[in-house]
């Protein structure tokens, strides 16, 4: 009989590695990868939700977000917000096309309606931005804090350094503590945006609890059912067909821009 590996320990279904393993150090791939990983957090994970081809047919684009949002609103989710996004084809200065934004926290619905040719095409983007907290945020916050400490002993002493020391890092604590419990300030919504404190803060005071994952989860399904809703009424209205030469009348080039 052959011995066999010992069993190596998962938490919530994810291996324990030690950081004698080479796969310890895979959380952020290489060198530029990990530092664009502490600066920026991990990339948004996008799913495409919705993609509808209307051939020969032209539709509002405005019409078509201004009935979402109305949906949206009637179902009055707390902090879920609406507005419009500009998004570049290509590079900055390349055309751009207006999209429509739900979002609330660290999850969106991207929509974007708009012509292709003689037809008209909608898709609907789902986004999570949620940046989770890795084991190096704690080891940089943990260098920074000790740095900090030094630089504070360093410039008034030992006693007056180690008193002015506690009280920046008491100020820190409070300005995150507010931000977690301030609803609609500025610094809740951006907070979290800040390299290696933003993911801490979100970890230490506003931790993805049950309650938040039932609401996440609620928001999801609600708002993908009145996108859906709102597309299948595309199909029981009478679209806007492209006009030609035979049937008479104006040429438009760019219905989306008049929507």
């Amino acid at each position: 009989m052959k011995a066999t590996d010992s069993a190596v320990p998962t938490v919530a279904g994810k291996p324990v590695l030690s950081p004698l393993d080479p796969g310890f150090w895979n959380d952020a791939g290489n060198a530029w990868d990990w530092v664009r990983f502490v600066w920026r957090g991990p990339d948004p994970v996008v799913e495409l939700n919705l993609s509808n081809v209307y051939r020969e047919q032209r539709f509002s684009s405005q019409t078509i977000y201004q009935s979402i949002i109305t949906a949206v609103e009637r179902l009055k989710l707390p902090g879920t917000k609406c507005e419009p996004q500009v998004i570049h084809e290509g590079g900055r200065f390349s055309p751009f096309r207006v999209y429509l934004q739900i979002r609330r926290e660290f999850s969106e619905f991207l929509v974007c309606a708009a012509p292709v040719g003689e037809s008209f095409f909608l898709t609907v983007r789902r986004i999570d931005r949620f940046p989770h907290v890795k084991w190096f945020h704690y080891l940089l916050a943990a260098g920074f804090v000790g740095l900090l400490a030094c630089a504070c002993v360093v410039a008034e002493g030992i006693l007056p350094g180690l008193v002015l020391f506690c009280i920046l890092l008491s100020l820190a604590w409070s300005v995150m503590r507010y931000a977690a419990c301030a609803t609609g300030a500025w610094l809740r919504e951006h907070l979290h945006e800040v390299p290696i404190l933003g993911p801490l803060y979100l970890r230490w005071f506003r931790p993805d609890t049950y309650f938040r994952q039932d609401l996440h989860a609620a928001f999801l399904s609600l708002v993908d059912g009145v996108i859906k809703e709102v597309v299948e009424g595309l199909q029981q209205t009478q679209a806007i067909r492209p006009a030609t030469e035979q049937q008479g009348g104006p040429l438009v080039p760019n219905l989306h821009e008049q929507g």
